[in-house]
């Protein structure tokens, strides 16, 4: 049986996956090679946009004496990287159709569990790192577990 922070990840990621047909972009997930190697080794070139993943987990807090449901806040980060010197309009509008993704209220579910987006998400100032732009894009949600 899946542990609650399993579930909440799977919730999350199994929206998140959906970006890549919204944006058109690569997801590069937390714990996983990016971009990847092919049958001999070789690792692939790394896109000039894509989208990586980070899943930020808050503090639990206890809602009631006798009831072992507790409140489970988090942060979904999800950072469009695009190339650097391209203009700033380009990552501005992927971070808008990311965060259009991720309504206030959407619900979503793993395991019985329910995971709510609870306010629209936060684009964050952009981040010059050289090769790219980066914009990040913070989704913060709630589950009752």
């Amino acid at each position: 049986m899946p542990s609650i922070a399993e579930d909440i990840d799977t919730a999350l990621f199994a929206r998140a996956a959906g970006l890549a047909q919204v944006t058109g972009l690569t997801i590069a997930w937390p714990n996983v090679a990016f971009p990847g190697k092919d049958a001999t080794g070789k690792e692939f070139p790394k896109p000039p946009s894509y989208l990586r993943i980070n899943h930020l987990p808050n503090v639990s807090q206890r809602l009631f004496i006798n009831n072992p449901t507790h409140r489970r806040p988090g942060i979904l980060q999800i950072t469009i990287a695009t190339p650097l010197n391209g203009g700033a309009s380009a990552a501005t509008r992927l971070a808008g159709k990311v965060a259009e993704h991720f309504p206030m209220d959407f619900r979503m579910t793993a395991g019985g569990r329910i995971v709510r987006v609870t306010k629209e998400p936060d684009i964050a100032t952009a981040i010059r790192d050289d090769p790219s732009w980066l914009v990040p894009v913070s989704v913060s949600y709630e589950a009752f577990a």
